[in-house]
This record gives structure tokens, C-alpha cells and sequence, in this order.
């Protein structure tokens, strides 16, 4: 598990690179300061629909592999 530095400094990029939903999308799915949440449950807590959320998904992850 992370350390609460290492989370606070992750965190805190990923609000700085990110809009709202991509954030939100992340730190749900991932669970960063929280249990993990599935695409539906996000979908309900945060307004967005499940599409959105399955698609903010894929990106980040597309996003990543093209970094390597």
C-alpha cells in the first residue's frame, strides 16, 4: 500500500493533468482514497453516465500504453 505522501503527491498530479470526470473516474476505479468502485457504481456517485465512465476508462488506459 502507498504511503500517504506518495498518494497526496499522485493525487495531486493527476488533478493538475486531468479534468474532473477523468480524475473522479480514476481515483474510483483505482480506489486512491477509497474502496474501488465498478464503471455502474461510479457511474451512479458521481452523475456521469456509464458510458462516459467506461470510456474515460479505455482513454486513460490508451493513454498509458503510449507512454511506455
Amino acid at each position: 500500500m502507498a504511503n500517504f505522501q506518495t498518494l497526496t503527491n499522485l493525487k495531486s498530479l493527476l488533478k493538475k493533468h486531468l479534468d474532473w470526470k477523468e480524475y473522479e473516474v480514476l481515483r474510483l476505479s483505482y480506489g486512491l482514497d477509497c474502496d474501488k468502485y465498478s464503471a455502474k457504481e461510479i457511474a451512479e456517485l458521481s452523475g456521469l453516465n456509464i458510458y462516459e465512465v467506461t470510456a474515460l476508462k479505455l482513454k486513460s488506459r490508451a493513454t498509458a500504453k503510449t507512454k511506455h
